[in-house]
């Protein structure tokens, strides 16, 4: 299905005869709603994964380069606001109106020690609300990678031998089978990701014809949080660089290697005493760092000047400054460093025993300083080791925050490069769901650009309705509004509510009469009623009860009170109308 919608142009008010020019809009867009596959649909139905498919094109000239289009969608109501208010109200807030399907920002993907796969939404907290899509594997996955090129989650999983991918609303897809114990995962920029099969030591590009025979033990990519361009490989004792056909850059000995690491510039291996850097474009001046004590591990920052080491079985970190060739003065831990993730001039350092999260400015450090490293505590030790394959921080990118999981406490706390200076308790934290987590990795969902001009994101509508989609630049008044093409909501037939009727008693009193909207009496009724004067303040509430022919056991006098309103809640389907008495039967 496919709909057509303009831009608002962003013009200066015009005089004379400018005024009377006809005046185009500058983008013009075409949406089209597909599945998965490609294939048209005449028909959104709630619960169906499916895609928002955007093509632009200019009045003149070409379709801007730094186009980055937001797009949610909205059950339409009455009370909606126009479209660029509505997009106004977007900016302004960053969040659409409650019950939307935000296409924006990042999903969490949470492999659990017990197999168990969600995919969360941290916009939404109340309750499971926040739960887009789960599944349950026989083993846990041992690797998770997000790919942002087709909007999935990449699993590695060695019990079935397969790797799969899986949208952020559960819909599935297996892009190879038959390994022998598929591991480690990095995304690619081209799409897809690099596969290590550690049952044989193949390197492979699920989904597509390329495996390697390299006898490989462990690989790392050159795109710190981004997707990588080249892939670093380490094969016995020997680094071999990958660009993206799987031809080789660079292949220099390696021996003893523990660790490898790889960034735009330069591939880099680690022997516990020393941090060896290979210059991809002058790989016959290789670089030797000498280190003070034994290391095993290493990250690489994105803007791959800074090298953190750490190791698994001591406490400590050091950190080597790529640009002077000198390695700054390790700073102390209370536990061991598990893990590192990166933000634009910030690293997160997750300890092994779960406490706590060191947040540290990647700025230079003088030489003969020590790296300043800001503590935040995110929930009690953890009684154990970390298994090797944790990885519970995920950086939240394109907002400059990441996210540090606490596994016993099943939450997660979001941090930022503040908290390098202020140690202070983190602000914003969310419950995560499934089992123990032990992966975390975050994807953005938002509007992906796949050509010229072209962007997709995949949505699913929670329930029946008539939904649009919002389109909004980010500019002015660039926003439009598109009809999905959904079935007519069921319509249900009005019922009749039943009505209460007065009726003498022999007493001077009144009681009254309850029937359905189909006039039979209301028996067996039992509820509370009020009796409010119109005028003054007299009213009166108790509760009531009907016998066979919808008649009240209770009788009131109403002498002087009247006018009033009898107002009756019995738990009937279609409740009762107001009385108004205006005079005694």
């Amino acid at each position: 299905m496919t709909r057509r919608a303009a831009w608002l142009a962003v013009l200066a008010a015009l005089t004379g005869p400018a005024a009377a020019q006809d005046l185009k809009p500058p983008l013009s867009a075409q949406v089209r709603f597909t599945a998965p596959g490609g294939a048209d649909l005449a028909q959104v139905l709630p619960g169906q994964p499916f895609d928002v498919v955007l093509e632009f094109t200019a009045q003149v000239g070409s379709v801007p380069t730094d186009l980055a289009p937001l797009g949610w969608l909205r059950e339409r109501g009455p009370s909606d606001l126009p479209c660029g208010e509505t997009a106004a109200a977007y900016r302004a807030t960053g969040r659409a109106s409650i019950g939307s399907v935000d296409l924006n920002g990042v999903v969490l993907g949470v492999a659990a020690r017990d197999g168990a796969f969600t995919v969360l939404d941290p916009q939404r907290a109340l309750g499971t609300a926040n739960l887009l899509a789960a599944r349950r594997f026989d083993t846990a996955p041992a690797s998770v990678a997000a790919d942002p090129s087709s909007g999935r989650f990449l699993l590695s999983l060695p019990g079935a031998g397969q790797v799969l991918a899986m949208t952020p609303y559960g819909d599935t897809q297996v892009l190879a089978e038959g390994l022998d114990r598929p591991g480690a995962l990095v995304p690619a920029a081209s799409g897809g990701a690099w596969l290590l099969e550690e049952g044989t030591g193949d390197i492979l590009r699920p989904g597509r014809d390329l495996r390697l025979d390299l006898k490989a033990r462990a690989i790392a990519g050159d795109g710190g949080t981004d997707p990588s361009w080249r892939l670093a490989v380490l094969s016995d004792d020997r680094l071999l660089v990958l660009d993206d056909g799987g031809a080789t850059l660079a292949d220099a000995p390696a021996p003893g290697a523990a660790a490898i690491g790889l960034n735009r510039d330069a591939a880099l291996w680690l022997d516990r005493k020393t941090l060896h850097v290979l210059w991809l474009d002058a790989p016959d001046r290789a670089q030797a760092i000498p280190l003070d004590g034994h290391f095993d591990r290493m990250a690489v920052s994105p803007e791959g000047r800074m090298v953190i080491l750490y190791a698994r079985d001591r406490t400590g970190f050091a950190m080597a400054d790529l640009a002077t060739g000198q390695v700054v003065p390790a700073a102390d831990t209370d536990s061991p460093v598990a893990e590192v993730a990166f933000l634009p001039g910030t690293a997160a350092l997750r300890l092994a025993d779960g406490s706590t999260i060191g947040v540290m400015d990647l700025d230079p450090i003088p030489p003969g300083a020590e790296a300043t490293l800001g503590r935040v505590v995110i929930g009690p030790p953890l009684p154990g080791r970390d298994a090797p394959t944790s990885a519970l921080l995920a950086p939240l990118l394109p907002e400059p925050a990441v996210l540090a999981v606490h596994a016993d406490s099943y939450a997660g706390f979001v941090l930022d490069a503040r908290h390098a200076i202020s140690g202070k308790p983190p602000m914003e934290a969310m419950r995560l769901r499934g089992g123990i987590p032990q992966i975390v990795r975050a994807l953005d969902r938002g509007l992906r650009p796949t050509g010229p001009g072209q962007f997709t994101a995949a949505a699913r509508l929670p329930r029946p309705g008539a939904w649009e989609l919002v389109v909004s630049a980010g500019i002015g008044q660039m926003a439009f509004c598109a009809a999905l093409p959904t079935p007519p909501a069921p319509q249900t037939a009005a019922r009749t509510p039943g009505r209460i009727q007065p009726q003498a008693d022999a007493d001077g009193g009144v009681r009254l009469r309850f029937t359905t909207g189909e006039g039979a009496p209301a028996a067996g009724l039992s509820g509370v009623i009020d009796l409010a004067a119109l005028t003054g303040n007299w009213r009166i509430r108790q509760p009531f009860t009907t016998g066979p022919d919808g008649l009240t056991a209770e009788r009131w006098t109403l002498d002087g009170r009247l006018p009033l309103v009898v107002t009756a809640r019995a738990g009937h389907p279609t409740g009762f109308a107001p009385l108004v008495l205006e005079e005694l039967p």
